[in-house]
């Protein structure tokens, strides 16, 4: 992209932001660096460059919603609408760490529908009924608009934090197959390490991970993190399979606690 083209595309956007009344024009001794960016299949976008502001900036905590929780809710439902606020930082004079905050308040007592996870909103119910309106009541008593062409409305399935959820079960979404695939055997603790982060990601998945990758993870035990490995038979067959489980696409489905259950429980053997 030339600099005209760079030009010309920041002073819309600035412009935008000056008719929306998202800035306004200032006098600061203090500047902040803008960049374009650039990412395959979207629209360009300025960001600002705050890492010094954020440095002299005090910083206030907000906890996120435990991803794991939220993705076992929502798998759960038949049906799921996945909203997406429009400019989602901009709608409210509050910073960016702000948002949950926000979320978290304007869905309270939704829990059972409605899970927010920063700008995005899941909405999730086993019937038709008021699926939508409740919250879309909530979004229009705050002012807040969603981008219809990022919304999906009741789905089936859809694409929720990661992987793809819906009907009661929740499949690996989009896995980097070919990264796992043509993973090199490893030689030193590093490489051990860099492999096991991918099924580690997924263990959920991988029943009796733990018991499978031992062979890799007893590499690892001594202190010296970075020499080389004693690559065995157990450590090759350990490495094949977690590939060979990953491949074979695992699902996992949501409990029906209204239903009997019966668990198998493993414990030690005590000598």
């Amino acid at each position: 992209m030339s600099p005209l083209q760079i030009k010309i595309i920041l002073k819309s956007e600035v412009n935008k932001m000056l008719e929306l009344k998202i800035i306004e024009p200032g006098k600061s001794d203090f500047t902040s660096p803008v960049i374009l960016v650039e990412a395959p299949g979207k629209e360009t976008r300025p960001c600002v460059d705050y890492r010094r502001l954020n440095k002299v900036t005090r910083t206030q905590f907000f906890p996120l919603p435990n991803i794991e929780k939220l993705i076992e809710k929502v798998s759960a439902a038949k049906y799921i609408s996945i909203l997406d606020l429009t400019r989602g930082y901009w709608q409210i004079p509050l910073s960016p760490r702000a948002q949950s905050r926000l979320m978290a308040n304007l869905l309270r007592n939704c829990e059972d529908y409605a899970v927010p996870y920063l700008d995005d909103t899941a909405i999730f119910s086993l019937t038709w009924d008021d699926h939508l309106k409740d919250v879309f009541d909530r979004l229009h008593s705050a002012k807040l608009h969603i981008k219809p062409s990022k919304c999906q409305f009741a789905q089936a399935y859809v694409k929720y934090l990661g992987p793809l959820v819906g009907q009661g079960l929740r499949t690996l979404g989009e896995l980097k197959v070919q990264v796992i695939k043509d993973f090199p055997i490893p030689t030193n603790k590093t490489q051990v390490r860099a492999f096991l982060v991918l099924p580690g990601y997924y263990r959920r998945y991988i029943p009796e991970f733990s018991v499978i990758a031992a062979a890799l993870t007893d590499l690892l035990k001594d202190r010296d993190r970075k020499s080389t490995v004693d690559w065995n038979t157990s450590c090759q067959n350990a490495f094949e399979e977690l590939k060979t489980r990953l491949f074979k696409n695992p699902v996992l489905y949501s409990p029906d606690f209204t239903n009997p259950s019966l668990f198998s429980v493993m414990h030690p053997i005590l000598k």
